[in-house]
């Protein structure tokens, strides 16, 4: 079947973003009807579309060859068409975008990533304390204490007093593509870290001193991709506290001379996991992550 229009390349601008900011392709064709005749701008414009003179939506850029860093992924975000004088020729701009960019560390081949970024906030939580002086410290292990911690028990009405245990909030916030990997499929192997504590050195962090209290996925409206969110908890004393041994009678043990009997470490039992295979091998996006920058 002829075609019924015919397309110019006028202009192609070629822009690179960075990890705030899309990179985008920007192209201006002129199209016109192979007859000369008048265009009907309206009723025509989808049959441009048809005979490929304009994309599809999120339709992928075409390309060839090698070397063509992240313009293999960008995806057609919309075109605007004007009517030119005498009505026999359009105007179409046409924008390409994505949120992929090039690893500036690429050597042998290019290698493209999507962003990611790690945010830290002090905080603190309030604990009850029994002993001061305490001889066996917060486990840095996956077990509760067996025994007691020993040191000296303060006196009171309740035998105990506040203190502030210092933590640090973190946020591991990294955007997917949905056309890689769909959301649900991302939400039901990552979610399953909510609750859990890492039982391997995660971002600096300690073995056991950091749960993920949360994983969110949010879509960013107009476009392929979303962001996954990682809601991490450090606590200095591992998520620990001091917790009293109960007597039968359901109050605290105490001894003959009125003080608590015994005192151990105690914290929630969590599944034990390695949160660094949240990245799934992938150590460009882990160093990107975690470390703020390409390393």
């Amino acid at each position: 079947m002829p075609a019924t229009y015919i397309a110019d390349l006028q202009s192609l601008t070629y822009s690179q973003g960075n990890l705030a900011n899309e990179s985008t392709i920007s192209q201006s064709l002129i199209i016109r009807r192979t007859d000369d005749a008048v265009i009907n701008l309206i009723n025509e414009a989808e049959a441009m579309v048809t005979e490929g003179h304009l994309p599809i939506q999120d339709e992928l850029y075409a390309v060839s060859g090698s070397g063509y860093s992240w313009a293999q992924f960008a995806r057609a975000k919309g075109y605007n068409l004007a009517l030119l004088e005498g009505a026999t020729a359009v105007r179409a701009d046409i924008r390409w975008a994505t949120r992929y960019i090039v690893n500036p560390n690429s050597s042998a081949s290019i290698l493209t990533a999507l962003p990611a970024f790690t945010s830290y906030v002090t905080t603190s939580r309030t604990m009850q304390l029994f002993r001061t002086a305490w001889t066996t410290n917060p486990p840095t292990t996956a077990s509760n204490s067996s025994a007691d911690i020993g040191g000296t028990s303060l006196t009171g009405a309740d035998g105990s007093q506040s203190m502030q245990v210092g933590q640090v909030r973190v946020r591991l916030i990294a955007m997917q593509d949905a056309s890689v990997v769909t959301m649900d499929n991302a939400a039901s192997s990552l979610t399953s870290y909510g609750g859990a504590i890492n039982n391997a050195t995660f971002g600096g962090f300690p073995a056991y001193s950091l749960i993920c209290e949360g994983v969110s996925l949010e879509k960013e409206q107009g476009s392929e991709f979303y962001n996954i969110t990682f809601e991490f908890l450090f606590d200095r004393f591992y998520h620990f506290s001091q917790v009293a041994t109960i007597d039968s009678d359901g109050r605290p043990k105490m001894t003959s001379g009125g003080a608590l009997s015994e005192v151990k470490w105690q914290r929630l039992p969590r599944t034990a996991t390695d949160f660094n295979n949240i990245f799934s091998g992938d150590l460009e996006l882990k160093a990107l992550a975690l470390g703020g920058w390409w390393l």
